[in-house]
């Protein structure tokens, strides 16, 4: 993103109304450690990332830490989300698709409000349902982790962590295409 806070807005908004062109699946956004080099590969704990098709079926997730420490990863939905109890609605990302609420279901002018409130204060503004995907959560990836090494997987061995069908490492610049998130 550009060094002028100015330009962040319109930026944001670019990226978000492209998803889901045949080119650009899925964008994240992120905090970087205030040391971090421009070239380096920094692996985020905590982000907000969107996939879908804009302008109107996109779905927003964010990744942050509770107050015991644990890093949760939820879907997120305007409020009426809270009552619905069943995924029905599809999201397409390239050639993925993800069951979510009606209610999560938004629009890219939505998807970008959160983005932006996001980037300006690192949380979901108020009123907005948080649906918890326990099977991200950091204690549900150590147990998978402990899982695999004692089964000797290879994906463990070579240090990586697993990564759901939906999830992809997050990249610095968010104008690279994507498979998924």
């Amino acid at each position: 993103m550009s060094e002028f806070t100015e330009e962040i807005p319109g930026q944001i908004a670019a990226i978000i109304k492209r998803l889901g062109d045949g080119r650009y699946t899925s964008t994240s956004i992120y905090p970087l450690p205030p040391d971090a080099a421009y070239d380096e590969d920094v692996h985020p704990t905590e982000w907000i990332q969107t996939t879908g098709v804009a302008p109107d079926r996109l779905t927003v997730e964010i990744k942050q830490r509770d107050n015991a420490g644990v890093h949760r990863l939820y879907t997120i939905g305007r409020p009426e989300a809270a009552t619905e109890n069943t995924e029905t609605e599809t999201i397409h990302n390239g050639d993925n698709e993800y069951r979510v609420r009606p209610a999560e279901v938004l629009t890219a002018t939505e998807a970008i409000e959160l983005f932006q409130h996001y980037y300006d204060t690192h949380t979901v503004p108020a009123g907005w349902h948080l649906r918890e995907q326990p099977e991200f959560s950091d204690t549900a990836v150590e147990e998978h982790l402990k899982n695999q090494a004692a089964k000797g997987d290879e994906t463990t061995a070579r240090g990586r962590a697993p990564v759901g069908d939906k999830r992809a490492k997050a990249t610095k610049t968010q104008e690279k295409p994507r498979k998924g998130i």
